[in-house]
């Protein structure tokens, strides 16, 4: 035999490989947890922060002033004199009429270019950066004013170049054009356009007056030919002025008694205070405030609507979602059970617990906090006693736990599991509340709470 035939061979032995074991229990462990997060129900937190409101106090009101409509006696060709909000006397010039277009053509056929004056051009600057700053895709209507603001100011600069060269032709030319100057009957601020709210007064309002979608103004001035009887420019004749607010019940509330209120002019934050009067419709028995006004006219004079914010009482205390309040139902208690239990001041109930064995009764006293009390009862959390339990006072009579009230809260979600926090309501809208932070067995600043109620079980382990 060879030697090579007496060589037997044998198997190798497996080890195991402590590696593979290990990276095995992982991958199940990590699979087992990713299994979990994505099939259990997540529950978002909301951290309590301090918040205010000032109840409904943002209102938009109709500017009422006295105004006149001022319209021609004579056909013709408009060419004015003053400027969009000037200050005029009795009989200061205002506009004049050309019955032909004799002198326009005269203008117009030169090649002479209009040059904008320093003061001019300071105007439409000015428009444009107002334009620029107030600016809104949610308001269109913000492009039609800024176009009858150039056009208005246009309509300035033409005109007086008109009056200019007019003159100027006539001095170099001799020739005469048929034009009549038209003065102010009073004193007064002029304006140049009308939306028939120029006679509106406090006895004539209705709700129908403050729909902003349907109102609509009508520029004066304009280069076309007009008829007799068109109006052609609006004064103001004094710095009086009122701001009409329709009131809902709660502003009429807060307003009732107020001889002055404090506001703010959302369209420059203009901040001021003046008196203030409430008075009801005869048209349809609602109920407005007039805030009378003897100052700043002017700067409000193409303004039919101003958007205003009444500062009125402000709620404070700690803001909470909507979605974060729920109820929970609390068994009413008599006041006089309530007792302190052995060495602690802590305040119970003593439970009447039957012993199976014995047959007897025992007294159990069970820390009971209350959560909230009138001058009868106090709320105690249903969550510490069965249904129907019989409770005692220290003088022996009985009492049995059945009768239930709810309780309005949010769930505290600081140590990880659900605790009902009692919450009372100071503000409310759509949105959010307002409730008070120094509410028993409430809320704190910064506490964490479920930001939806619906997602939690109470005492639930939520991390």
């Amino acid at each position: 035999m060879s030697k090579n035939s007496r060589v037997v061979k044998f198997r190798k032995k497996r080890t195991l490989n402590i590696g593979i074991v290990i990276f095995l229990i992982l991958f199940i462990y990590i699979a087992i947890n990713t299994y979990i997060y994505f099939t259990k129900e997540h529950i978002s937190i909301y951290e309590v922060q301090e918040g205010f409101n000032v109840v409904d106090s943002r209102i938009t009101g109709l500017v009422l002033r006295e105004e006149q409509l001022v319209s021609t006696d004579k056909a013709g060709y408009v060419y004015y004199f003053q400027k969009e909000g000037a200050r005029v006397a009795k009989n200061a010039s205002v506009y004049s009429i050309d019955e032909s277009t004799q002198i326009m053509d005269i203008i117009t056929s030169n090649d002479d270019i209009i040059a904008l004056s320093d003061s001019s051009n300071v105007q439409l600057q000015y428009l444009i950066k107002k334009f620029h700053n107030i600016y809104s895709d949610q308001k269109f209507s913000y492009i039609y004013d800024f176009k009858a603001d150039i056009e208005s100011a246009m309509y300035d600069i033409l005109n007086q170049t008109m009056i200019e060269k007019g003159r100027q032709i006539q001095e170099d030319t001799g020739f005469t054009y048929s034009y009549e100057v038209f003065r102010s009957e009073t004193s007064g601020v002029i304006s140049y356009y009308m939306d028939n709210y120029e006679t509106v007064t406090k006895d004539t309002i209705s709700k129908d007056l403050f729909d902003t979608q349907s109102y609509k103004r009508v520029y004066l001035r304009t280069s076309n030919l007009i008829s007799m009887n068109t109006p052609v420019y609006k004064i103001v004749t004094s710095e009086n002025w009122s701001i009409i607010l329709p009131l809902n019940a709660e502003q009429y509330e807060k307003l009732s008694g107020k001889e002055k209120i404090e506001f703010t002019i959302l369209k420059d934050n203009f901040t001021t205070k003046a008196p203030v009067k409430i008075f009801q419709s005869p048209l349809d028995g609602s109920y407005y405030a007039e805030i009378i006004m003897d100052k700043h006219m002017a700067n409000y004079l193409e303004d039919r609507f101003l958007e205003i914010d009444l500062h009125l009482e402000a709620v404070k205390g700690l803001k909470i979602p909507l979605s974060a309040v729920t109820t929970k139902d609390f068994y009413m208690v008599p006041l006089n059970y309530f007792t302190s239990g052995g060495d602690s001041a802590q305040k119970g109930l003593i439970k009447e617990e039957y012993d199976k064995d014995t047959g007897e009764v025992n007294l159990v006293f069970v820390p009971a906090d209350i959560y909230y009390q009138d001058d009868i009862y106090g709320y105690v959390d249903t969550n510490l006693f069965s249904p129907n339990t019989w409770v005692q006072s220290t003088d022996g009579n009985r009492y049995q736990l059945s009768v239930t009230n709810k309780l309005t809260g949010v769930y505290n979600v600081n140590m990880g599991y659900a605790v009902f926090k009692r919450i009372e309501i100071l503000y409310q809208n759509e949105s959010y509340c307002i409730v008070d932070k120094n509410t028993s067995y409430g809320l704190s600043l910064y506490d964490h709470i479920a930001l939806d109620s619906s997602t939690v079980v109470e005492q639930k382990i939520i991390y």
